[in-house]
């Protein structure tokens, strides 16, 4: 497809200048509304500007009480400067704000001007209560691990620690452990959301700082003290927008999170030094006139992750239907050599069936080819690529929501080595993989806005050819999965479905871009799914004959599961957002949200339609993801009601327990 404007668009896109771009960003510390992210945005402007790029800076108010969608504000944080010292038995800094950001845990609040020196105290499974039994902690600094919201509840809130250090460091196998990095440190960071709230600071460490820490601790007393100068105040956060106008309403829109704390060279200097590589490449082409302008819109938004694509959702809420898809890139620069991850293309969830993904795929696919065999019958990659299912986690989880409806698949590389740790350098990146990801990104982007007619009907041949291995991939995870066979039946209608959905969506976007023979073409391909789906289901039945799944029970419907819901506001929803109280909020991380996998709650409530019964949520649910934990979603469903997010519906009785 577009084999002309790849060329053209090819000798024009610069994986190195896209590397400087993201240089440039990465030389600031851009912690969500805060000093730093502000110069990174101001940086940025004029650098556009001199490339042809006409962007401009969007504020948003960052104070609390206001909400963006699902998304509470939040103030603007400066840290001027942050020490901590060990005092006995020798004097020794371990933790220094201006040479290493990430020794501080953002957001953190003053300290004493002269400084508060304390005892150090290891707690260990610091998010466990029992932990803090017969332990006299109160005034002291403990070194903890855990989810600092949980800790912080526990240690400060509830038993009165002045301080936290964390010597948390996630393991990513098999790229990472914290035997792998044992001088790196992981970013922490606090996220208040009231006045209200009990605020204290906290410092970051590495494995082998935590270790010698521990041992210290274990021998003798040791005396700590902390400097921190910092505060929280009603500010701003900043969106940096660009518009490459087209003949029509509808639009594309191009995302990438311009925040994280420095270096952030991985996540995220990479994915906006990128994007703005491609901003700058289209607009020159389409002003040089080596491309003709788009029918439709091309939108670029550069912003703090979640937080600055629910504001500009909530700013402009008329562009949501002519947004017909968008891309996000996410942590898509890095060599591969050095820690980076396979280039993942993550698909929407399937309450947003769409064909895009398989087209950002396919374009991945393509420009990733870089030899052959020795005859040239076979060309093939040596980038490691994939297409992944959804999973959330970054701004395309927004935009895909089922309130917003926008598919949007998300390029990332994952895992990566050097994830939130002060290791992300810059120096990790590699332009080859950001001129892959950003060839990729334009492509999208102007294919969907101006490709002709007969580069979208090669593109339905290549969809309708694909329909037969995604439907036996499909069967492939079902059979895995811990399925009734009845549940194996429906699981297969609902794969089977999205099949459907998908050429519905391609074939209305043909009725946006006034292609006939698309449309007509879409028709028969139809006609391929249904062959495609009778094969998937003639082998899953023989299948079955082998492999019989769980045995049949008939299940008792709770009352709670009778139970139709609609959503209140639009945007993902997030419990830990709406308690206010520590106490629950404590508890329902505790006893609920961390016994499920991250994300699950998302998945509930995309299928939340305001027809679909408690009960169907579960179910739809485990079909799409595997994933059933009834007794979680009772106490989700009930939370929610009571915090006002989602709301009863009446329906006729009637309806109830269909999967609809």
């Amino acid at each position: 497809m577009f084999k002309q404007w790849r060329k053209i668009i090819d000798q024009e896109f610069s994986g190195r200048q896209a590397y400087r771009y993201a240089e440039r960003i990465g030389q600031y510390h851009r912690i969500q509304a805060s000093p730093g992210y502000r110069a990174a945005a101001n940086e940025i402007i004029p650098l556009l500007k001199r490339d042809g790029v006409d962007a401009e800076l969007v504020s948003y108010p960052a104070r609390y009480g206001d909400r963006f969608l699902s998304h509470y504000s939040f103030k603007e944080w400066h840290c001027r400067s942050a020490e901590l010292w060990i005092e006995t038995p020798e004097r020794e800094r371990i933790a220094r704000f201006e040479e290493e950001e990430i020794s501080l845990v953002q957001r953190s609040v003053s300290t004493p001007k002269q400084g508060l020196t304390a005892e150090l105290i290891v707690i260990e499974n610091a998010q466990e209560e029992e932990s803090y039994r017969n332990t006299d902690i109160k005034g002291k600094i403990a070194l903890v691990q855990g989810i600092p919201s949980l800790v912080h509840a526990l240690a400060v809130e509830k038993y009165g620690a002045a301080g936290l250090i964390f010597e948390n460091l996630n393991d990513y196998p098999p790229l990472r452990t914290r035997m792998d990095m044992p001088d790196t440190r992981q970013y922490t960071s606090y996220w208040w959301n009231t006045d209200q709230e009990q605020k204290s600071f906290g410092f970051v460490v590495s494995p082998r700082i935590g270790s010698r820490l521990k041992s210290l601790a274990g021998r003798q007393t040791v005396n700590l003290t902390a400097y921190v100068d910092a505060e929280l105040y009603e500010g701003t956060y900043e969106n940096i927008e660009y518009f490459i106008p087209g003949r029509k309403k509808e639009e594309i829109l191009l995302v990438s999170h311009l925040c994280h704390p420095y270096p952030g060279g991985q996540d995220n200097a990479s994915g906006p030094g990128t994007l703005m590589e491609v901003m700058r490449t289209l607009t020159r082409l389409i002003k040089n006139g080596k491309l003709p302008a788009p029918e439709l819109g091309i939108r670029f938004l550069m912003m703090p992750e979640m937080y600055g694509t629910c504001a500009y959702l909530e700013q402009h809420p008329e562009r949501i239907p002519n947004t017909i898809a968008a891309l996000n890139l996410d942590m898509i620069g890095a060599d591969q050599n050095k820690g980076g991850g396979p280039l993942c293309v993550e698909q929407p969830p399937m309450t947003a069936p769409t064909f895009v993904d398989r087209f950002a795929y396919q374009l991945i696919d393509e420009l990733a080819k870089n030899t052959g065999n020795f005859t040239g019958t076979s060309t093939y990659s040596t980038v490691h690529h994939l297409k992944t299912r959804f999973s959330g986690g970054s701004d395309h989880y927004i935009l895909s929501d089922s309130t917003i409806g926008i598919p949007c698949p998300m390029l990332i590389q994952w895992p990566d080595r050097h994830y939130h740790t002060t290791s992300d350098t810059v120096a990790n990146l590699d332009q080859n993989m950001m001129k892959i990801a950003g060839m990729a990104a334009g492509l999208y982007a102007y294919g969907l806005a101006e490709g002709a007619e007969e580069d979208w009907i090669s593109y339905l041949f290549f969809h309708a050819g694909k329909i037969q291995q995604e439907l036996n991939g499909a069967k492939e995870w079902i059979f895995k999965q811990e399925f009734t066979a009845e549940e194996t039946s429906h699981a297969l209608d609902l794969f089977i479905s999205y099949e459907q959905y998908a050429i519905d969506q391609l074939e209305k976007y043909g009725d946006v871009r006034g292609f006939t023979k698309l449309r007509e073409l879409a028709v028969w391909a139809k006609g391929v799914q249904d062959a495609a789906a009778q094969t998937i289901r003639d082998i899953a039945e023989q299948q079955l004959q082998f492999h019989a799944g769980k045995s049949e029970s008939q299940a008792v419907i709770e009352p709670w599961e009778k139970a139709v819901n609609s959503r209140s506001i639009m945007g993902p929803l997030r419990i830990t957002d709406e308690l206010k109280e520590y106490q629950e909020k404590m508890a329902w991380v505790r006893d609920y949200e961390s016994k499920v996998p991250l994300g699950y709650s998302d998945f509930i409530f995309n299928w939340m339609d305001g027809t679909r019964t408690a009960g169907e949520l579960v179910r739809m649910t485990k079909l799409e993801t595997g994933l059933y934990d009834p007794r979680y979603v009772e106490k989700l469903l009930e939370l929610s009601l009571e915090l006002h997010i989602i709301q009863k519906v009446m329906v006729q009785t009637e309806l109830i327990g269909e999967l609809k």
